[in-house]
């Protein structure tokens, strides 16, 4: 039997496409208004997670700083240790580091994807939380290499969280495993999340880890409007960035009723650069299942349901062309209260 925590609270994201006083701003607003935490996504090519979360952790007091996520590829753990230690000193121990296998496509961009992305997670985990210990390693497998490694400061924590993300079964069975926590995909859904809990369950059992503290974080594209075509289409315009790359046939799109042809079809489209042919694949009804779109009212009873499924907490994914902003005051004005 799953035993989960139920839910914990509504937090916000920011991407690079923004720039960095604006997700300052986003963290400042989140705060003030109640919500629990504020999510820095590092994606290539676009402005680094890291600095994001350096000057939202300097603004602010109380709200948890995540990141999610970084990857095993492009840091030695020994930079990931370093980098964490800073930044959890910086924002007094609120920070909440994530690490993943990143998306193939920007890893393969830079050559640095590899076939065997659990196993190297793995290890970097293993190194990472060695390092954080503040104690002298020598340490060598077949992903990475540290000798006579020491953080030269006193971390504040030595045992800070660290969150994996990972879409398909055997990563989620990891991050029961070994993670503190999980961070789903954006486009996740009820459906997904009810999936997700069983691996993360497969992979607790394996070491007798209770679930109790688990956390699972659900990143949702959000537009919260009135008028539902208008959010639909804004909506849309971002699903172009990340739909065409999504694994066919992987258990996100399968959950979601999206089907391996419909995803290979995206792929093409957006590799000819075919813009309009790639909206008319992105369907609305595909938009409605992946994002978190439309009035307050049906925006509350999607929330809901991902919490039914065992979403612990729930982070707006910003989307350009909304408003994180106000999408952040609704949050934590009119929705946090009325979800159990």
């Amino acid at each position: 039997m799953i035993t989960m925590k139920g839910f914990k609270e509504l937090g916000v994201a920011m991407t690079g496409v923004f720039p960095v006083s604006e997700a300052v701003e986003l963290a400042k607003v989140a705060e003030e208004y109640g919500l629990g935490s504020a999510w820095f996504a590092e994606d290539y090519f676009f402005r680094g997670g890291i600095p994001y979360m350096a000057a939202a952790a300097m603004a602010t007091e109380k709200i948890r700083i995540g990141l999610g996520v970084v990857n095993p590829y492009s840091r030695h753990p020994a930079l990931i240790a370093m980098e964490f230690a800073t930044l959890d000193e910086m924002s007094n121990m609120r920070t909440v580091f994530g690490l993943g296998s990143g998306v193939p496509f920007w890893m393969e961009q830079m050559g640095l994807y590899d076939k065997k992305p659990l196993s190297r997670t793995r290890a970097c985990v293993d190194l990472v939380r060695k390092i954080m210990t503040g104690e002298n390693i020598n340490h060598e497998d077949k992903f990475f290499t540290a000798k006579d490694i020491k953080l030269v400061f006193e971390p504040v924590r030595k045992s800070a969280p660290i969150y994996l993300a990972f879409e398909g079964p055997q990563g989620l069975e990891l991050s029961g495993e070994i993670g503190d926590g999980v961070i789903l995909s954006i486009f996740s859904t009820p459906a997904y999340v009810k999936s997700a809990w069983e691996h993360v369950a497969i992979g607790a059992k394996k070491v007798g880890k209770s679930l109790d503290d688990y956390e699972m974080v659900a990143y949702m594209p959000t537009v919260i409007d009135d008028d539902l075509d208008k959010a639909i289409n804004i909506a849309r315009e971002f699903s172009k960035l990340y739909l065409p790359h999504s694994q066919p046939g992987g258990p996100l799109m399968s959950h979601a009723g999206v089907k391996p042809e419909d995803t290979t079809a995206m792929f093409e489209a957006a590799k000819k650069g075919d813009d309009a042919l790639l909206s008319e694949l992105i369907i609305d009804d595909f938009v409605k299942e992946l994002c978190l779109v439309g009035d307050k009212e049906s925006c509350i009873k999607r929330l809901q349901q991902m919490v039914d499924a065992g979403a612990n907490t729930i982070v707006a994914f910003p989307v350009p062309g909304a408003d994180p902003i106000e999408n952040a005051k609704i949050l934590g004005s009119e929705f946090t209260h009325q979800l159990k």
